[in-house]
């Protein structure tokens, strides 16, 4: 099955209703808890900024997010050196859109989500809680051109690999942000236009269950 775009939903009434749906105050999405809390731009990352993955429905637990503060060189404390370092690389780059093919590749991230990815599953768990998802979800609200990427946004882009499905994103909102660009004023994230990665996996989510509750909204 071949990638799809967001181009679908050019020219779509659908698009303004999704967002306008996933920002409506009064719904019970993300928008104004995952979205909207203030980042400090200088600030590493916070035991806070991983909960805050579980508003797009992560289920860490403390067992997933205690050790990663603790002192020690272990499989968890390496993941939050990584993470750390992800953040420091991805806040260096432009939007997503505006990045080159090259920068788009993200290094530190594809390490982050390798090490994520490894972690053992802790003792008395079934399964593993880290991984693409766990660290789209925990990075993106804190620097607009890490894009989540969920089962949905994978099975959307037809691809199971982060890199790939970032230079997919990449290209395709270079190729959409004319129509997407006016769209974004609409909602605004802390005062600036709704980044247009978490436009597309808004659109991406909405679209794939219209009809769904507001639960693990994405």
């Amino acid at each position: 099955m071949p990638p799809r775009t967001l181009s679908e939903f050019q020219d779509d009434p659908r698009a303004r209703d999704y967002l306008d749906r996933y920002a409506d105050p009064a719904g019970h999405f993300a928008f104004r808890a995952y979205d909207q809390t203030p980042v400090d731009p200088r600030q590493r990352l916070t035991a806070s900024d991983v909960l805050m993955a579980n508003l797009l429905g992560m289920r860490f637990v403390w067992q997933d997010i205690t050790p990663l503060f603790a002192a020690g060189d272990g499989d968890h404390q390496k993941l939050r050196r990584a993470l750390d370092d992800a953040l420091y690389e991805a806040r260096s780059l432009p939007a997503l859109e505006d990045c080159t093919p090259q920068q788009a590749q993200m290094p530190a991230l594809r390490h982050a989500n390798e090490l994520a990815i490894a972690l053992p599953v802790h003792p008395g768990m079934k399964t593993r809680r880290w991984g693409l998802a766990g660290v789209s979800k925990t990075l993106h609200r804190l620097s607009r051109n890490i894009p989540i990427v969920d089962r949905t946004v994978r099975d959307f882009y037809d691809s199971n690999l982060g890199g790939v499905i970032r230079e997919r994103m990449r290209q395709d909102l270079v190729a959409n942000r004319a129509w997407m660009a006016p769209l974004a004023t609409w909602h605004q994230v802390r005062g600036k236009p709704l980044p247009l990665t978490r436009m597309a996996d808004i659109l991406i989510w909405m679209d794939a269950r219209p009809n769904g509750t507001p639960e693990a909204a994405g």
